[in-house]
């Protein structure tokens, strides 16, 4: 009787993460798939998430509504941007790049790199020597040395990188709560809309964070993840294959893919996460002197090599010349240095462009701010074409040459500090606490410095707070998607 309970709660008798909602979501038709829902847990975790102490964050009605609206576009549309469907949705709009940003490429690759932290990596000023191949990389592409996750967990930097939604106080999981079944602006609608096809490779189970859920509910066709391997270098039964196998598979997809039409892929990497699916002869030399972060940092090294493997592989296919590679950390993490309360280290990740042209029209660096909501626009700037969306991020190469950037980010699970990033300062906001304003350095010497007073603190506070505030009832109301009648579920 215990065991049939067991099995009847978790719904299935695979290893790892019980059923998700989105091992009901196997059609296009949302009514569809909430017919295959379990209705009564579906109204529990409803009510449950409803009423949670966690969700009743400090942000939901900070300011009035009209002006935290009014606050919020002024932080995200510039002047590429019409604001449309107003009354309906707070930032939908229609974004004309500028034609002379648009690059010659036809394909979008997007690798997310586990626990790829900034502090360790060479090009953003790491002695340690943890990533060759990056530096490398970094040599052919655009660096931004600014770029920081929404959150600390990879289930917020999937989110957040591909479908441009922001990490919020008591939704740091989105892709495992009913909200997560909403369509979202992001890559696989964006892109889907001009029929390209795609695939996502994992190293990994797509049930882990609801991948396969989530990201087909946004439109992904085709996923390749840890049973899918033949005779893998690395196979945890648990957990999943190596970096190695999971880019060799990806070489192998992408040439696929490449049949005529345009395509865009997602590689997700998981070796540089505990237990860390290492081979037993390591390709790289162990990390040492670094104490409790060698074997970390060792697995980062692993990681750094398996991406050097898989552009040298994949440079002289014909497709390669004509994508855009878009390399990003999904989090940092906890280093010797603390830089500040809000441990920006943990959040602090390379964002590194890879195309033809692109340090030709945009240079080799950029100190501008950015967070994983940034992606998506980016790339839609580079393939042109006006596209109608409701990202909480920019097009980082169209911002006018006087502006800093920003960033929204927020650790995980249920610490509800948040932070606004801007040029070199930082804003932090305990939840029910006063803000504390720092100006920060990265780096090779990262540290912090409290700033006692500045006149525009209640400035950024209120900017802060109307984002959050904004973003959190736009999810609540389902109004995320890219247009009116598309971003809401049926």
């Amino acid at each position: 009787l215990i065991l049939v309970c067991v099995v009847a709660a978790r719904g299935t008798l695979r290893q790892g993460p019980p059923l998700r909602w989105g091992d009901a979501f196997t059609t296009e038709s949302m009514f569809a798939n909430h017919l295959g829902l379990n209705a009564t847990l579906s109204l529990y975790d409803a009510a449950k998430n409803r009423f949670s102490s966690h969700r009743d964050n400090s942000w939901k009605a900070t300011l009035p509504v009209a002006d935290a609206q009014a606050i919020t576009r002024e932080l995200l549309l510039t002047a590429n941007d019409r604001l449309v469907d107003a009354e309906l949705a707070p930032v939908r709009r229609d974004f004309q790049p500028p034609a002379d940003g648009q690059l010659a490429v036809r394909n979008v690759v997007v690798i997310l790199m586990e626990s790829f932290a900034g502090r360790y990596v060479g090009a953003l000023g790491s002695a340690d020597g943890i990533t060759p191949n990056f530096d490398r990389l970094a040599g052919e592409g655009l660096l931004f040395e600014r770029f920081f996750a929404n959150g600390t967990h990879t289930h917020q930097g999937m989110f957040a990188s591909m479908a441009c939604f922001p990490n919020l106080p008591g939704f740091e999981y989105l892709m495992q709560t009913p909200e997560g079944g909403h369509r979202f602006s992001g890559l696989p609608q964006l892109l889907g809309a001009r029929a390209f096809d795609d695939v996502y490779v994992y190293n990994g189970d797509f049930a882990w964070d609801n991948q396969a859920g989530f990201f087909g509910n946004q439109g992904m066709k085709r996923f390749v993840g840890r049973n899918d391997y033949v005779n893998p270098v690395v196979s945890d039964p648990t957990w999943g294959v190596s970096d190695q196998d999971m880019f060799t598979r990806a070489a192998e997809e992408l040439g696929k893919l490449d049949n005529g039409a345009p395509f865009y892929a997602l590689l997700q990497t998981l070796s540089n996460h505990t237990p860390y699916a290492l081979p037993e002869q390591l390709p790289v030399a162990a990390v040492e002197g670094h104490g409790a972060l060698d074997q970390h940092l060792t697995a980062m090294r692993y990681s750094d090599w398996a991406l050097g493997q898989f552009f040298d592989k994949v440079r002289n296919q014909p497709w390669f010349k004509q994508t855009l590679f878009v390399v990003v950390g999904d989090h940092g993490f906890g280093a010797p240095e603390e830089v500040t309360e809000m441990d920006l280290l943990r959040f602090h990740v390379p964002l590194l462009l890879i195309a033809p042209g692109v340090t030709e029209r945009f240079g080799s660096r950029r100190e501008v701010v950015g967070t994983q909501v940034d992606v998506v626009p980016t790339i839609m700037g580079r393939l042109g074409g006006e596209v109608r969306h409701q990202c909480w991020g920019r097009d980082l190469l169209s911002l006018p040459a006087d502006d800093p950037g920003f960033g929204i980010v927020k650790p995980s699970g249920s610490d509800q500090t948040v932070a606004l990033i801007r040029g070199d300062r930082v804003l932090v906001q305990p939840k029910e606490q006063p803000a504390r304003l720092y100006r920060y350095r990265l780096g090779g010497e990262p540290a912090g410095e409290r700033i006692a007073a500045a006149e525009d603190q209640p400035q950024l506070l209120r900017q802060l707070h109307a984002y959050l505030q904004t973003a959190t009832a736009s999810l609540l109301a389902n109004t995320s998607g890219d247009r009116s009648g598309e971003g809401e579920s049926e």
